[in-house]
């Protein structure tokens, strides 16, 4: 019943998330030049559908365990598998670290959407729960197939804000301009741990991509994420973007969700479930 290889499964993209749940927003009312946006708004009618899965989706982010859990369920040790999920479960109990958290898991989401290979859940490590995890937010990898294609890398931050406040929006796009400088700090980490977890072959893959990084190789195409959430609808969420013009970083991709005003209660009502519900 040991499976040494449990921690490192594949959470396959969540596709219910943008067609049951948040759905993008037509961009005509906004005239940004200078980088690539989307929005999406929260369908509130939506939650009760996806609440289960949403819940599952949180508890897989945060957990990591060498036992496969999911088995000892189908041979009916079901009571031995919720002992272990819950003491496998590094879901936070704090309320900004719980929405800062889906933040960055729906980013995550995002850059699987796009294609990006995401093949660390860093939250799985994270040293204290209860507070945002230090690093890069979000690290996403394509690699050429044939070998003569150009492999391409995505950098993310994300934030959460009860309500817009432009100095979110700063803040982010200060931290991906500082990675620009040298390479996320994070690559390592990344392969590191998929080297402990036998997939050697991708941690040399990314080890590569981090020494191009480094000597700021141009055969390697970088998009930059800045993704927010806010409760409430900004008028202009990324008018600082676009104030800086030509000057933005190259490959700029900016996402704004738009949550309803009742979406912290019910955001920490579904990290509060039971997985096994």
């Amino acid at each position: 019943m040991l499976d040494k290889t449990s921690a490192a499964l594949v959470i396959e993209p969540a596709t219910w998330i943008w067609s049951k749940w948040l759905k993008l927003r037509d961009q005509s009312q906004f005239k940004y030049r200078h980088f690539t946006h989307y929005e999406f708004i929260e369908d509130e009618m939506g939650r009760s559908e996806i609440q289960d899965d949403l819940a599952k989706l949180l508890y897989s982010y945060h957990s990591s365990s060498p036992i496969n859990t999911n088995l000892l369920a189908q041979l009916k040790y079901r009571q031995l598998a919720s002992v272990l999920t819950r003491s496998g479960d590094m879901r936070p109990h704090d309320t900004k670290t719980r929405s800062g958290n889906l933040v960055e898991i729906l980013a995550c989401e995002f850059a699987k959407k796009l294609g990006y290979d995401i093949p660390i859940l860093r939250l799985q490590y994270n040293p204290n729960p209860e507070q945002s995890m230090k690093g890069d937010d979000i690290l996403g990898f394509q690699f050429s197939e044939s070998g003569g294609g150009r492999d391409a890398f995505l950098v993310g931050e994300g934030k959460f804000r009860g309500q817009f406040n432009r100095r979110a929006v700063i803040e982010a796009y200060e931290g991906l301009t500082r990675k620009t400088r040298s390479y996320p700090v994070s690559t390592e980490f990344t392969a590191t741990i998929l080297t402990l977890r036998g997939q050697q072959s991708t941690a040399v893959k990314i080890r590569q991509l981090s020494r191009k990084l480094a000597s700021q190789d141009k055969s390697v195409d970088r998009v930059n994420l800045l993704f927010l959430g806010t409760v409430g609808q900004p008028q202009n969420p990324f008018e600082y973007l676009e104030e800086c013009g030509s000057d933005l970083l190259p490959g700029l991709m900016a996402v704004n969700i738009v949550f309803k005003n009742t979406f912290q209660n019910w955001i920490n009502e579904v990290y509060s479930k039971e997985y096994w519900d």
